[in-house]
């Protein structure tokens, strides 16, 4: 797309073309490649996890990860800790059933007792150090919109929400891993939603990415989340961009070429496409 033609559009002044040049600027150009590698503490993880299967994942995560600030769950039943082997390589991820269970444990695991604003709008919980990686899932409606929204039950969409959660935290993961670069930016949110909705549904569906984003009235809102900052007629032409992205995913999910790459080669395309590049993939 052309941003000059666009900032023409929307009648942005030189500061609001600089403020959009910048928010389109593709953090992951020039950035070198690394191999993918475990990290340290992954075989505590992983006897962890032969715990969890012993004595429950609520009881082993109270006793040997937040023994100084537990968790009273509601259900710790529905708590499961497991190492997944995802296309970023193996990483320990958290489930919980209950929405409070996960907002007990983001908060006392993350940010050390104290609650996070906006954590009841929280699906998920990415941690990644040195030494420290993990992700915590909730079973919350993915950018809280409802199954009837997108006309499927709610069972169905409660199993494929926890499928693009799970892919999409992992595409952070990956991003960080190869890259070291995770940003709170659109272009990391469209490549997340992109592998974490072809995983679940096998296409990108444009329609419902517009809707988690907001942009399609509704219940999800999370364009705010990502373009709080930015001046009023900046943050339109942003909107029409992530429109035209999406709509250009879409397609190239449902080409032959998307579906003989991996997810690994395309969060790799991605990249170097840049939220700009995202609506011509399929050309």
């Amino acid at each position: 797309m052309d941003t000059d033609l666009l900032a023409e559009k929307y009648g942005l002044d030189a500061f609001e073309r600089e403020e959009l040049s910048e928010y389109l600027r593709n953090r992951f150009e020039g950035a070198r490649e690394h191999d993918l590698e475990s990290f340290e503490q992954l075989a505590v993880w992983k006897k962890l996890a032969v715990l969890a299967e012993m004595a429950g994942a609520a009881e082993v995560i109270n006793r040997k990860l937040i023994p100084k600030c537990p968790v009273e769950f509601a259900d710790p039943d529905g708590v499961r800790l497991e190492i997944f082997d995802s296309f970023a390589g193996e990483i320990p991820i958290v489930y919980t059933r209950a929405a409070s269970d996960f907002e007990a444990l983001v908060t006392n695991i993350v940010h050390k007792g104290k609650r996070p604003e906006n954590i009841g709008h929280t699906g998920a919980s990415f941690i990644s150090g040195r030494t420290v990686r993990f992700i915590i899932l909730s079973a919350k409606p993915y950018s809280n919109v409802t199954a009837d929204e997108l006309g499927i039950e709610d069972d169905d969409w409660a199993e494929r929400s926890l499928m693009i959660r799970r892919s999409h935290e992992c595409t952070h993961y990956f991003t960080k891993q190869v890259y070291g670069i995770s940003n709170n930016i659109l272009h990391d949110e469209l490549m997340a939603d992109l592998i974490g909705l072809y995983d679940a549904c096998g296409q990108f569906k444009a329609e419902w990415f517009l809707r988690f984003m907001g942009v399609i009235k509704g219940s999800g809102g999370r364009l705010a989340v990502y373009t709080g900052g930015l001046s009023a007629k900046v943050r339109c032409a942003v909107e029409e961009i992530l429109v035209n992205a999406a709509e250009g995913l879409e397609k190239w999910s449902l080409s032959d070429g998307f579906k003989e790459l991996d997810n690994a080669e395309r969060i790799k395309i991605m990249c170097h496409a840049g939220i700009c590049g995202m609506a011509d993939l399929q050309n």
